[in-house]
């Protein structure tokens, strides 16, 4: 199995996520081509995926596939983790990514 190689930088950022409007998550990192998040649910690999981004009190939407998932462990209190590769995302989120990437 060979590992994906990513096309964009990702900038640690942590903000709140919604997946399919019933699923809580955070984000670890960001870039216009996706996200990582920490999730209590894990999901697997391949499947297609939308929700938002919480940013103050704007819904951020976006649309995705999971690219990777690796289980948690909770004798450890570590949530599960995917990626999340982006297939549609909001103009909002999309200036968003652009102000994370300046720094």
């Amino acid at each position: 199995m060979t590992t994906p190689t990513r096309r964009e930088v990702r900038h640690a950022v942590r903000l709140p996520v919604s997946i399919g409007g019933r699923q809580a998550a955070l984000s670890m990192n960001l870039s216009a081509s996706g996200f990582q998040l920490e999730t209590t649910s894990l999901l697997p690999q391949g499947l297609p995926v939308e929700g938002y981004v919480l940013h103050g009190d704007m819904e951020l939407k976006w649309k995705g596939v999971v690219a990777w998932s690796r289980a948690g462990n909770p004798m450890t209190s570590t949530w599960h983790a995917l990626g999340v590769r982006f297939t549609e995302v909001s103009p909002g989120l999309r200036a968003l990514i652009s102000i994370r990437s300046r720094g």
